[in-house]
């Protein structure tokens, strides 16, 4: 099993006035030599609230290039307030289940990834794996 440690920015397709962007993100998961994958992400939310996702997903790699594929899902929480009913579900359960894909590219132990986050945004990452 390798740890793979990323950091992100986060980009909004919404011109919504109440969004106020993440102001940072760190991701940890453990990679399976089987492609699986879960882990932990943390972040300020487009509502710049504390979040976490706790998450597991399977990742495809295409043969003879750096490239793949990544989906995962999990639990996202810490969307509170006025903003709890942002996400299906979260609103009567203080979490909300969520799916994520992406596409990435890694070279040696370095690593970018891109992924897409339901109609509201992209997320970019940037991780080494350990």
């Amino acid at each position: 099993d390798d740890i793979y440690v990323w950091g992100g920015t986060y980009t909004h397709f919404s011109n919504s006035e109440s969004y106020r962007g993440a102001s940072w993100l760190l991701g940890a998961e453990v990679d399976n030599p089987n492609d699986h994958v879960y882990g932990l992400a943390l972040f300020n939310n487009s509502f710049d609230q504390f979040s976490q996702y706790f998450f597991y997903g399977k990742v495809f790699r295409y043969k003879d290039t750096n490239f793949h594929g990544k989906i995962t899902g999990g639990l996202i929480h810490g969307y509170k307030g006025e903003h709890s009913d942002n996400l299906y579900f979260n609103e009567q359960l203080g979490v909300a289940p969520v799916i994520v894909p992406g596409i990435g590219y890694q070279k040696n132990r370095w690593g970018i990834d891109l992924y897409l986050l339901a109609t509201q945004g992209l997320l970019l990452g940037v991780g080494y794996q350990f």
